[in-house]
């Protein structure tokens, strides 16, 4: 990918907040005392966007660097699950007070998909709908409300997390193959 022209700012952004990832996932599964920092809640926004929580790094190195963060955008307030079961984020507002209007706003391979229990809302077409993209296309994704209204949700990101001491390595062998030589013909990993 390194060599790869990247076409447009979106590419180059995702590329940055992928690449962050998959070095946070790497050193987590290095460092103990790392790993357990970010699976603390209340670091994992930190962690994910800018690295500073309270006005401070949530990370130092031995070396003594700063964790950046991954370059995401979230509201402050936002509570993020890490979910090994999940492969794409999902992003939900539910509104704290009065009618429990729900706002879910779900990306997976190439589609995203924004629906809403607000009877408004859908009627003015502006939700509950599926979309397809081409590779690389950008979503705009217009929420209802305004910044200062977000202090009426609470704003959940279910996050895939890819840690690689979470993960597996699975071999498959066709049954008239000798499975003791050990020589797979299928080595699957997530990784």
């Amino acid at each position: 990918m390194e060599n790869h022209e990247l076409s447009s700012k979106t590419e180059k952004d995702i590329y940055n907040i992928c690449k962050k990832y998959f070095e946070l996932s790497l050193n987590c599964d290095k460092n103990k005392d790392l790993l357990k920092a970010f699976q603390n809640p209340e670091n994992t926004v930190a962690f994910l966007t800018d690295g500073i929580k309270n006005g401070q790094y949530v990370w130092t190195n031995e070396n003594g660097e700063k964790w950046k963060g991954c370059g995401m955008r979230l509201p402050k307030n936002t509570r993020v699950i890490l979910d090994y079961e999940v492969s794409w984020p999902t992003l939900y507002f539910e509104k704290k007070e009065g009618e429990k209007e729900t706002i879910t706003i779900k990306e997976s391979p190439l589609m995203i998909q924004a629906f809403t229990n607000n009877p408004s809302l859908i009627e003015q077409k502006k939700f509950n709908r599926r979309e397809f993209l081409k590779e690389g296309q950008e979503v705009k994704v217009v929420l209802p409300f305004n910044t200062d209204d977000l202090k009426y949700y609470d704003a959940i990101l279910v996050m895939p997390c890819f840690i690689p001491n979470k993960d597996m390595l699975t071999k498959v062998y066709f049954n008239n193959e000798n499975v003791e030589t050990d020589q797979p013909e299928i080595i699957l990993t997530s990784c």
